[in-house]
This record gives C-alpha cells, structure tokens and sequence, in this order.
C-alpha cells in the first residue's frame, strides 16, 4: 500500500504511473478520435485505468485480489476523457 505514493526504489509509484497513464490517454484523445487502441501493461497500468475512467481508489486496487481474464476493455468517452485529463491532487 505504500507504494501508492513511494515510489519502489528507483522506479515509480502508483500515482506517478497515474499520472503517466493520464498522460497516455490525452495522447491517445488527441490521436485517435475514433477506433480501438491495444495496450499491452502490468497491474499498475491496469490499476490506472480503473483509476482514471472507472473511478475506482487506487486504494481498493492495490490489496483486491488479482482475478486473470483474457483482457480488459476500457472506453474513453468525452466524460471519462475530462475526468481522466484532472490532475490527481497528492
């Protein structure tokens, strides 16, 4: 849990892959305003997106336990677009 916001040891920390993913998708608004876009991450991406077009707390995330499925599929609408563009406040 604490890595939330300490970053592991020369790396990031869940909020600054947040941030990372935030970033990611105003790209993404701006390229591709129609179709589907594959991104191939790890939880932590995985855990940003909920985050950030979900709503969900990285702090119910991060301890939930991890149930596989063949993939996940996100919609950035014009909502989730304005939600997902809002800084995280730290």
């Amino acid at each position: 849990m604490r890595r939330i916001s300490e970053p592991f040891p020369g790396r990031e920390s869940y909020r600054q892959t947040v941030e990372r993913m935030r970033s990611f998708l105003g790209d993404v608004a701006v390229g591709h305003r129609s179709g589907r876009v594959i991104v191939i991450g790890h939880s932590a991406t995985r855990w940003a997106l909920e985050h950030l077009l979900k709503g969900v707390p990285l702090e119910e995330l991060v301890p939930a336990p991890f149930e596989w499925q063949e993939g996940w599929t996100y919609e950035l609408t014009a909502d989730t677009e304005s939600t997902a563009s809002r800084s995280e406040e730290t």
